[in-house]
């Protein structure tokens, strides 16, 4: 089967709806239609003057907020660029389609009561789909958005105001986590927050097409509870990486009971938390935890230079701080490589005696603010062997009655002087989360460093960001989207799996199929140890019915074994008559064992799984996922990403194993479920036996559904 995917360079958002869209976040004339919803709303356009037409609809008053009313859609006096509307949830299907009929170009829909309220909703919801046509229809359920950019906010409360337009443009599910965004005071610069509510029309994926192209956004930040369609969010983020312009994700419903409320807020399906990592690692998604994470995240991305690598540099005055500094960046996957007896000889004799030249560096309290020394220091460790530079201090509190913050200021400048110097990215983080006032912050921006709240996020969303940086280029194919199967699924027996999966490269072990007469023709005496396994569509797992035996030497051996196991099929299984074997050669004992797997998801198509086989299954759930289709690169780093890799790689001076033909079997096996996507229902080979030779299949299962 031969898929056509959509090139990522190019935008795949139909033609009418991105003209639509640019015009709702570039409007030059807003209608609001509601009653107390729409007047706290125009309140709040006045936080940041909209310089365009404003025109309120409104069936009984004159007047809202010094707006002047007219009383029907109709009585608009010019197609509104971008519409609030605030009524119940017919009236908004009703308002749809009248806006629609006069060509409005978007609208922000308040109302509640569609696909969140599952089967009740599912009619209105189509209905409000259609009624949308290539209008940029945000919602519904959702708050609505907030312009940095033109001043056209649609935003019922009081938010915070910024003098730039250029920032992270931040897409959320959630109305009041939106709201959380809008009121933070990290000094993340925002362009866009907007409220998508249920995305009945605009989805994330098209505000990542939409928004890449806007030279006013430095990275865009997803708070998600789900993905509706995971093939166009991969073509828009690929899109966004092609584009230069990093894609943050800040996810909940990672636990069961998260999942079910996501469900219930905005019918999102949650997926598995396995899947959402692969997928956010395929794309080169950033990926954070918590909100204050994603805030990080969010102003690093749109402050921060590239990163050349994780080395890092650490400055403080204080020992204790230093220590928490080197735990949290080593934890986060940053290096703090200890200077070179070249830098030693620069800064050793800058410090007082009982000073050491160490990363972390303790440059003293006695230096406390000491910008003539601390700027000839700094920038001596950032000319050595690192990537960049961090200073941890705090200011005091504003508001304090004790409030000089001189020495700070002075220690900064040191700090943006020596990233002058070494063109390298420099950060200063406060170890408590506050311990950088929203002024001191702008001056550090100002001079090109960038301020991170809280030492421990700091230096996870400065590994994240190195991480981003240095990452080889992602997959240029989206997952593969699959069709519901419908039908009943049935197994195939081992040996026709095996035959499926040999066609496509993989190497299974010399076997035979035979009857029990077959088996009771056999030498007397066996050439070699052998298998023997009981062979029928219907027995997948054969083991439970005592399907397998190993090890037999003797035609004797091999007869007992299927006369049991033809009683215990009969015993355990009334009705399924067994007649059927396979006789395979017993293998080597292997360096390791995998269990290479394929299930088919409904969000995310074909999932491979790699694991470490055998026993560890269970015991070590090692595990790595992966979607298809895939690369060689990312199987071979999959590969390297199991606890079990040291067993392939001459783990106590025993042979390693030959990874490309691993990786060989591992892409025939993906290979097959790629080339079968329409009926594979489950693909298993457990174990696959990994030798100096390379890798065999020695069980394999698949499930099909056929129409």
């Amino acid at each position: 089967m031969t898929t056509i995917f959509p090139d990522p360079s190019r935008p795949r958002l139909r033609p009418a709806l991105r003209r639509n869209l640019g015009r709702l976040l570039a409007p030059r004339r807003m209608a609001f239609i509601g009653g107390a919803q729409a007047e706290r709303t125009l309140a709040t356009l006045r936080i940041q003057p909209f310089a365009g037409a404003v025109d309120v609809v409104h069936p009984r008053r004159d007047e809202m907020e010094g707006y002047p009313c007219v009383r029907r859609i109709a009585d608009l006096p010019a197609p509104p660029d971008a519409v609030f509307l605030a009524v119940n949830a017919e009236a908004t299907i009703a308002a749809l389609e009248e806006l629609r009929e006069m060509d409005a170009g978007g609208a922000v829909c308040y109302a509640s009561g569609f696909s969140e309220i599952g089967a009740a909703g599912a009619g209105r919801n189509r209905a409000f789909v259609a009624a949308s046509g290539d209008m940029a229809v945000v919602g519904p359920n959702c708050y609505g958005l907030v312009n940095h950019v033109t001043h056209g906010s649609i935003w019922p409360a009081p938010y915070r105001p910024q003098e730039g337009t250029r920032g992270a443009a931040v897409i959320s599910q959630s109305g009041n986590v939106t709201s959380h965004f809008v009121s933070n005071d990290r000094s993340v610069p925002f362009s866009y927050l907007v409220s998508a509510g249920n995305q009945a029309v605009l989805g994330f994926e098209d505000y990542i097409d939409f928004l890449v192209d806007d030279p006013n956004v430095t990275c865009i930040g997803l708070f998600m509870e789900g993905i509706r369609d995971v093939p166009a969010f991969s073509h828009a983020c690929l899109r966004a990486r092609l584009k230069g312009v990093p894609v943050i994700a800040c996810r909940c419903g990672r636990s069961d009971l998260g999942a079910a409320m996501a469900a219930s807020h905005t019918s999102s399906l949650a997926g598995q938390n396995e899947s959402y990592d692969a997928l956010f690692d395929r794309l080169g998604v950033i990926d954070t935890e918590t909100v204050p994470q994603f805030l990080e995240m969010l102003k690093l991305a749109s402050l921060a230079g590239p990163v050349a690598g994780p080395r890092i540099a650490v400055f403080s005055s204080s020992g204790g701080d230093n220590g928490l500094a080197a735990d949290y960046c080593s934890f986060a996957g940053l290096a703090l490589p200890q200077p070179e007896p070249a830098v030693v000889e620069v800064i050793g004799p800058m410090l007082p005696s009982y000073g050491h030249v160490s990363n972390p560096l303790d440059f003293t309290a006695g230096y406390w603010g000491n910008e003539k020394l601390l700027t000839p220091m700094f920038t001596a460790m950032l000319a050595g062997a690192v990537d960049a530079g961090m200073l941890v201090i705090e200011y005091p509190p504003a508001g304090s009655a004790y409030r000089d913050t001189a020495a700070q200021e002075a220690m900064d400048r040191a700090l943006a002087a020596a990233g002058r110097a070494s063109g390298k990215p420099v950060f200063h983080a406060s170890v408590n989360i506050g311990g950088i006032p929203a002024e001191a912050a702008q001056a550090m921006i100002a001079q090109g460093i960038v301020p991170l709240q809280g030492l421990h996020d700091a230096a996870g969303v400065i590994a994240r960001w190195v991480r981003h940086c240095t990452a080889d280029r992602p997959n240029p194919l989206p997952p593969h989207a699959v069709p519901p199967l419908t039908g009943t699924p049935r197994s195939v027996n081992e040996a026709e799996a095996k035959r499926r999966l040999a066609a496509h490269g993989l190497a299974v072990p010399e076997g035979l199929v035979l009857t029990l007469d077959g088996i009771r023709a056999l030498p007397e005496t066996l050439p070699a140890a052998v298998a023997l396994k009981a062979l029928h569509d219907d027995l997948p797992h054969k083991t439970e019915v005592g399907g397998v035996a190993l090890g037999l030497k003797t035609r004797a051996e091999a007869v007992a074994a299927a006369e049991a196991m033809v009683e215990g099929v009969a015993r355990q299984r009334p009705g399924l008559v067994l007649d059927t074997f396979l006789i395979e050669s017993m293998q080597a004992a292997p360096l390791a064992e995998l269990i290479v797997g394929v299930k088919r998801d409904p969000l995310f198509g074909l999932v491979l799984v790699i694991g470490a086989g055998g026993i560890f299954v269970e015991l070590m759930k090692d595990a790595v996922t992966l979607l298809l289709p895939v690369t060689r690169a990312e199987v071979e780093a999959a590969l390297r990403r199991l606890r079990a890799f040291p067993l392939l790689d001459g783990f106590r001076g025993r042979p390693r194993a030959p990874l490309d033909r691993v990786v060989d079997a591992v892409m025939a096996i993906a290979d097959y479920a790629g080339a079968n996507r329409d009926t594979l229902a489950e693909l298993d080979v457990n174990p696959l036996m990994v030798g100096e030779g390379g890798a065999v299949a020695v069980d394999a299962l698949i499930v099909e559904v056929k129409g």
